[in-house]
């Protein structure tokens, strides 16, 4: 007679094994796009991103043409020379993400970053704003 568990074992070939497995590709790597808060001060914009377990050097930004651009890759799996390891199940992998924001009136030469406790901050200096209608402002004669 079989057992009314669902599955053999713990470690086992089981039911539960392979319930996940037709899942398409895209979802099995998900990973959360972290929340970004971008303040409007007076004289600058704030953007704060949550980048928890982002080193600096893993963390990418650029503006270009009034695109704020925020990336991160990290690569989780980690060389191990032990070779007593025997893994179930090893699903650790690279992670990365990138984003965009239309943030214009930018003095690029003024932009700064920093990251703190997993927290990205990025200071944009706002031009000011009689400088920016004098550029645009194109007169009829």
């Amino acid at each position: 007679m079989g057992s009314m568990i669902p599955f053999e074992g713990l470690f086992g070939d089981s039911v539960l094994d392979h319930f996940f497995d037709d899942i398409p590709t895209v979802y099995k790597d998900y990973v959360a796009v972290p929340k970004v808060d971008i303040e409007d001060l007076k004289d600058r914009y704030e953007v704060t991103c949550d980048m928890p377990g982002f080193t600096k050097d893993e963390i990418h930004i650029n503006y270009e043409n009034g695109i704020l651009s925020i990336a991160a890759k990290r690569d989780d799996k980690k060389e191990t020379k032990d070779e007593e390891k025997h893994y179930i199940r090893h699903e650790r992998s690279a992670i990365g993400f990138s984003r965009q924001f239309s943030v214009k009136g930018i003095k690029e030469e003024g932009i700064k970053a920093s990251l703190k406790d997993g927290v990205l901050k990025i200071t944009l200096p706002k031009e000011d704003p009689k400088a920016v209608e004098a550029s645009h402002r194109i007169s009829i004669d």
